[in-house]
């Protein structure tokens, strides 16, 4: 090394050593710290200025010597350099299972993102406390928000996918990732690249409404957030009247909101709906009411619509014949009920799911992220929202369990929070006299 060495400078009595290399084409000092019974620290000091190098390597010893007091190792180890080490030992490892390895392996990936090249003496319990929030929200408003697809290994391999809705993790991968956090300083602790005392704390803290019952809870919609989805929608109609083709998409769209807001199917109950399955039948106080036959999983039955539905069908069957006039000017402006499907593309072939769009539209509106659970909503909050809107009017758990083909026990599973709404008018009654 000495054979390279130009421009020594030395500092502190001859403890600190600046000084430039000639076997690399920059002018960058370097220094090399020196401590009784213990290899000498040499880095590069990052700077072409002689009089920044000397402060640098200054501010540098300054440290260092604090740490050999301490009795803690001068070597510092960077966060990812520790990891790496410790995936090294643990693969060197007879007795460790080739699962934790992998296992261990895939967790590191948001902490190294996260610390990268920090020194681990100086990773504190709320440093950590601070990752934990970004972890959480990594595919919400961190780095995974802007990523269209993502990477994971599957059987060895690599795996390239499409981004998936975004969701916080769950406590159980959160536990995971922190049993690698606590392997990782207590390995660097071993190694006395850190004390015993400086570990960090390391714990997983759930907020309230993500634990018990309400872990299960689903996002949904007020009445008033789904108004201004509606008018949002609405908005984006008008934008693009002079786009045939773009206006039929975000028609077919909205008619799917109104219907899912109407009905509380699923989405590929929905999906399947048919013009035969929509009829209309007389009350006997001579009143309509419309009723939807809905098809899933292997189950069907008939379901009454909130009101509102008619006038979402009405609209829906103008623009299908004004479609096929456009086609056809000779059509008999008649829509035969019959099992075509009422939602269809601009060429007339069957549409598959309206996701991607839904996700847009709630964005553009403003709500997708729910706020109370901190879930991105999708087309299914539409389901819920119904669910939560037709309980707190007073449809029975029974009737509206079979009007939305479910059970009872999982309308109460999912919204027993709303019980002391559901019984408002019992719980308001003023006690009468004795």
């Amino acid at each position: 090394m000495a054979a390279h060495i130009d421009n020594q400078r030395t500092l502190f009595g001859g403890k600190v050593v600046i000084y430039q290399r000639t076997d690399i084409k920059n002018t960058t000092w370097h220094c090399k710290i020196k401590f009784p019974k213990t290899p000498p620290v040499r880095q590069s000091l990052w700077t072409t200025d002689e009089r920044e190098a000397e402060e640098k390597a200054s501010e540098l010893y300054h440290e260092l010597k604090h740490r050999h007091k301490r009795g803690l190792s001068i070597a510092r180890k960077k966060f990812d350099e520790t990891v790496a080490a410790y995936l090294r030992d643990l693969e060197a490892d007879p007795t460790a299972k080739p699962k934790k390895i992998a296992d261990h392996k895939a967790m590191s990936k948001y902490s190294l993102e996260y610390f990268g090249s920090r020194h681990i003496d100086l990773i504190t319990s709320t440093e950590i406390a601070k990752y934990q929030r970004w972890r959480r929200d990594y595919w919400f408003t961190g780095p995974g928000a802007e990523q269209e697809t993502y990477e994971y290994v599957r059987e060895g391999k690599t795996v390239v996918s499409k981004k998936r809705p975004p969701k916080r993790p769950a406590a159980s991968t959160i536990n995971n990732e922190n049993t690698l956090l606590r392997a990782v300083f207590n390995f660097a602790a071993a190694k006395d690249w850190i004390k015993v005392g400086e570990i960090p704390v390391i714990d997983v803290k759930i907020d309230r409404e993500f634990t018990g019952e309400d872990g299960h809870r689903r996002p949904g919609l007020s009445v008033q957030e789904v108004k201004h989805l509606l008018a949002v929608s609405e908005r984006r109609l008008a934008e693009v009247e002079g786009d045939r083709r773009l206006y039929h998409q975000r028609f077919m769209l909205h008619t799917f909101v109104g219907i899912m807001a109407t009905t509380g199917c699923r989405d590929y109950e929905a999906m399947n709906l048919r013009w035969v399955d929509i009829d209309y039948v007389n009350r006997k106080d001579g009143k309509q009411f419309s009723k939807v036959y809905v098809k899933g999983k292997r189950k069907q039955r008939w379901l009454v619509p909130l009101n509102g539905l008619v006038d979402v069908i009405d609209r829906l069957v103008t623009f299908t014949i004004d479609y096929k006039l456009r086609l056809d000017p000779d059509d008999d402006c008649s829509l035969e009920v019959d099992e075509t499907p009422i939602f269809f593309d601009y060429d007339g072939s069957g549409i598959d799911s309206f996701g991607r769009g839904f996700r847009t539209l709630i964005e553009d509106a403003g709500l997708y992220i729910d706020p109370l659970t901190q879930k991105g909503r999708d087309a299914y909050c539409l389901r819920h929202y119904y669910a939560t809107e037709r309980l707190i009017s007073g449809v029975p758990i029974y009737t509206l369990a079979k009007n939305m083909g479910t059970s009872v026990q999982m309308i109460e599973r999912h919204y027993g929070h709303l019980a002391p709404e559901m019984a408002a008018d019992v719980l308001t009654q003023e006690g009468g006299e004795e």
